[in-house]
């Protein structure tokens, strides 16, 4: 492969992304994938008097929200509930 057959396939390659992100930004979330931001925190909720929290997000293009109910606020629940019985 000569150098400019990899000079052409690198260009190609930039044309290619720079086509991608500029269609990524109208994308929907159907099509990218949401955007999950952290926007906080709620209550563990692990027993009566818990007072420790668990990540709250957020997609910063369609506005969903996971309430709490992410991997992350599992495994602490997981972990106050070993802590509390």
């Amino acid at each position: 492969m000569s150098d400019m057959t990899l000079a052409r396939r690198l260009e190609d390659a930039r044309n290619e992304l720079r086509r991608l992100e500029a269609q990524a930004l109208t994308a929907s979330c159907a099509q990218l994938g949401c955007d999950m931001k952290s926007i906080g925190g709620c209550n563990c909720d692990c027993h009566e008097d818990a007072c420790c929290s668990v990540p709250v997000h957020q997609c910063s293009r369609c506005k969903a929200c996971d309430y709490g109910e992410n991997d992350e606020a599992a495994e602490t629940r997981r972990q106050c509930l070993l802590r509390n019985s």
